[in-house]
């Protein structure tokens, strides 16, 4: 009966709790610890920086703490005294933009892996205290790590992380209002074979322009097709007559598009088809967008000069620019043919307007492509 009599004794001191406070004594009574009264917002909008900042309410549950200091940790830099509080309960307003410019680098340095480690050093009248791991310093020398617990809220240690925010589409096509016709149809081009000049749609399809029926989200994009002549890239001939070639429902090795049930279809053209998109405006005030789209390739042997290249020429209060989105031929293709491939901008900053263009280059039947779901897009609010 004694034993369990010393084993309940011992039991009741280790989860006693310190006076206003819900952390066990011995944990940090006699040590330097600090805690958020609710659990902060440490998770921000990449796409914000200069808006977000820490906030949160702090107290000091053990009554001793005489200066709280927060330094950054980053990369093996470290910034001290970013913020310093003397009184508790105290309120913590530490603006993203603060901590990146103490830290010597740019918002555009900032990633989506990117962490900003936050660890506080407490001065109590019984010592210095570390919120690093363990929580040393004071009389115990080293406390657990348990104090770290999400449940106790803790400001000595914590950690700013980003995310990337939903997209919302501005315009995109995926090539379903577009007529179709059997998926053996041919497109028979205007001009000699090998001319470079823009192509112009037959009677039947496919077609390789399309006039958008209206500038709202949900109408599609319209777009426009030129061959362009590449020396050198068939041994046999250059320029195409008849090929198929354009938007069409036609599934070649796989079993579905990305979006809806049409794509538009290039091959064997022994040059390169230019597809421009309409022009797309970012709404006003909008100072993120990007562009995406998802590109398949047929699984045979590409050659120097077979490949696709797609670019943005996009507007900017500063002037124009060209932002290239992808240029891959030979190997490259080799390496990711057989399955649907996405390229995306991501989020650019300050486009006022973007124009799509999409280069397609083979010189044989088995290198084909299909390209899919293109959509111009900015983040939900």
């Amino acid at each position: 009966m004694t034993k369990y009599l010393k084993y309940a004794a011992c039991f009741l001191l280790l989860f006693s709790c310190a006076e206003n406070s819900n952390l066990p004594d011995d944990f940090a009574f006699r040590g330097g610890y600090a805690q958020f009264t609710t659990k902060p917002i440490l998770n921000f909008n990449i796409l914000e920086l200069d808006n977000e900042k820490v906030v949160g309410s702090l107290i000091d549950p053990n009554n001793n703490i005489t200066n709280y200091s927060l330094a950054i940790h980053y990369n093996g830099i470290i910034v001290e005294n970013v913020v310093v509080l003397t009184s508790f309960p105290a309120t913590l307003d530490l603006p993203l933009s603060t901590i990146i410019g103490a830290l010597g680098i740019t918002n555009d340095e900032v990633r989506l892996n990117t962490k900003f480690t936050l660890v506080a050093t407490i001065t109590t009248p019984t010592g210095v205290f570390s919120g690093l791991s363990p929580l040393d310093g004071g009389l115990g020398g080293s406390t657990t790590t348990r104090l770290k617990n999400p449940e106790f809220m803790n400001a000595v240690e914590f950690e700013i992380t980003f995310f990337l925010p939903p997209a919302k589409t501005i315009r995109r096509t995926s090539f379903e209002e577009v007529a179709v016709g059997a998926n053996d149809a041919v497109y028979t081009r205007n001009g000699g074979e090998d001319e470079t000049l823009d192509l112009i749609n037959g009677i039947n399809p496919p077609f390789v322009d399309f006039m958008a029926v209206g500038t709202t989200v949900e109408n599609e994009l319209g777009f426009n097709s030129e061959y362009v002549a590449v020396p050198g890239i068939s041994s046999s001939s250059l320029g195409f007559s008849s090929e198929r070639i354009g938007v069409t429902a036609s599934l070649e090795n796989f079993v579905e598009y990305p979006d809806g049930k049409q794509g538009f279809h290039a091959e064997d053209a022994d040059g390169t088809i230019k597809i421009t998109f309409d022009t797309v405006n970012v709404p006003l005030g909008q100072k993120n967008s990007g562009v995406s789209f998802q590109a398949f390739f047929g699984n045979t042997t590409w050659e120097e000069k077979d490949g696709i290249v797609a670019y943005l020429n996009v507007t900017k209060d500063s002037g124009n620019e060209v932002i290239q989105i992808v240029n891959l031929f030979d190997d490259d293709i080799e390496n990711i043919a057989g399955k649907w491939n996405e390229f995306n901008t991501g989020f650019l900053k300050n486009i006022r307007s973007y124009q799509l263009i999409i280069e397609l280059s083979s010189g044989a039947t088995p290198e084909y492509f299909y390209i899919d779901n293109v959509i111009f897009y900015e983040p939900k609010n």
